[in-house]
């Protein structure tokens, strides 16, 4: 397939990123999450959801912000092995998707709907990567 389709994948898995992140950080300053979802209260208030007092979700926005601009840098630029950095910020989703699953399971007992639809942003935004990476020589 042509690079330019694997890029705006990576673009539209980006912007929904930032998006979904910036809700979460709304909720969280909220006295309650909305109706039916009680559970992402119990994710996004535990103090797993900040790390030395900045939110997972701010991170997230960033994280996400960054996939973004590497990506349209790697894309105007020709990916002159931009889409390698590419690859391994994407792989960064891994061990960190890993540990926050397992903090829901495991610690929380309980599964933030938006944070698990961050999770697989996040892990989806490896295959565009690797496709665009291996289109570089």
């Amino acid at each position: 397939m042509k690079k330019s389709f694997w890029v705006q994948i990576l673009v539209v898995i980006s912007l929904i990123g930032v998006g979904l992140s910036s809700y979460l950080e709304y909720i969280s300053s909220q006295p309650i999450c909305p109706v039916g979802f009680e559970e992402c209260d119990i994710v996004i208030t535990s103090p797993y959801s900040r790390i030395y007092g900045v939110s997972l979700s701010s991170l997230s926005i960033a994280w996400f912000s960054i996939l973004l601009i590497l990506t349209v840098i790697g894309f105007y630029k020709d990916g002159r092995n931009i889409f390698y950095i590419v690859l391994g910020w994407t792989l960064i989703s891994i061990p960190s998707v890993a540990i926050l699953v397992w903090i829901e399971v495991a610690i929380l007992n309980a599964i933030c709907i938006y944070c698990t639809m961050a999770h697989l942003l996040g892990i989806s935004s490896i295959i565009p990567a690797y496709k665009l990476a291996r289109q570089i020589k």
